[in-house]
């Protein structure tokens, strides 16, 4: 009986976790064989391996909202230059959605009996959900890769979207998916 509920069990989350998902679902993986259509020249700055986009504009990693879908191309270099990426198309080869707890950033006011102490918390506050590809051009290999994140509560659990990823990317980058799998 008790091998028999086991069985049941693992039945019904093999159920749960089944797929394909539709590609408006934030679960929804980006298949292997999609493109990513790099319609202008971005630069990466010196001593830095990322270029970030928000709101269908190139930002600063000081400008990122991370409450807010950002992106980011990622080079294996990292120059005392800026680097150029040149408009291309790059395949995705793999992409994977992950979740990890991000730490606090900076100093918590907490209120004690009237008086202001400040106190520094390891407590995880958020959760980063992120969409990470690998990626390939001919012309570019160094670029490798390529995600799209966003900070959530913990209470708000789901992953970004395919329409979510486009509209921060705006007209920058185009997303075409791999439709023949």
């Amino acid at each position: 009986m008790r091998y028999l509920l086991l069985l049941m069990s693992f039945l019904m989350l093999a159920a749960c976790a089944a797929g394909p998902f539709p590609v408006t679902s934030p679960y929804y993986q980006i298949p292997a064989g999609s493109k990513l259509v790099l319609k202008q020249k971005l630069v990466i700055p010196p001593n830095e391996s990322r270029v970030y986009i928000q709101y269908g504009k190139v930002i600063s990693a000081k400008e990122k909202d991370n409450f807010e879908v950002n992106c980011y191309f990622l080079s294996w270099d990292v120059l005392n230059t800026s680097q150029e990426i040149k408009p291309d198309t790059f395949v995705v080869i793999k992409s994977t959605q992950n979740d990890k707890y991000v730490k606090r950033q900076t100093r918590t006011q907490l209120a004690m009996r009237g008086m202001g102490v400040v106190a520094d918390s390891d407590s995880p506050y958020a959760l980063e959900y992120s969409t990470e590809m690998v990626i390939h051009s001919d012309r570019q290999p160094r670029i490798r890769r390529f995600t799209c994140s966003v900070y959530e509560q913990p209470t708000d659990t789901r992953q970004l979207t395919v329409a979510e990823m486009q509209r921060a990317l705006g007209k920058i980058v185009e997303i075409q998916l791999n439709t023949a799998q």
